[in-house]
């Protein structure tokens, strides 16, 4: 007979699951933060396609390169932005829900992914303002 059965381990899981979501729940900051983050992928989403006919084949996306050329990428790069979000906050979210017992770090981890999501949909605006 092994230590562990498999219904153990789908109990330990499911509690887990469910203390996650009960304190995913609970905390009204992480909660408004994961709706912010969604409605900012969509905004994101939604301008870029609104827009998508007016820009040129070209956007400065890099800025942190030189000037010219370097700083330049196709206009589906664009989709870097809102797909880096999708991607931080799916990740900083699934750290919190499973592994975060510490309030602090959830806090910070939460903070963090608020930055992100506000500075994203920030440069999206800024460079498809700039260009149409």
């Amino acid at each position: 007979m092994a230590f562990w059965s498999a219904d153990a381990t789908r109990n330990i899981r499911r509690s887990l699951s469910g203390q996650a979501q009960e304190n995913f729940s609970r905390d009204k900051l992480m909660l408004a933060v994961y709706v912010f983050c969604g409605l900012s992928i969509l905004g994101q989403a939604s301008l870029i396609l609104v827009s998508w006919s007016k820009l040129p084949p070209q956007v400065p996306l890099f800025y942190s390169r030189p000037w010219g050329e370097a700083m330049l990428a196709p206009t589906a790069g664009l989709w870097i932005l809102p797909g880096l979000l999708l991607l931080i906050a799916s990740i900083n979210f699934f750290i919190i829900s499973n592994f975060s017992q510490n309030r602090f770090l959830a806090r910070a981890i939460v903070v963090f992914t608020l930055l992100v999501a506000f500075l994203t949909i920030y440069d999206s605006a800024k460079i498809i303002a700039l260009l149409t």
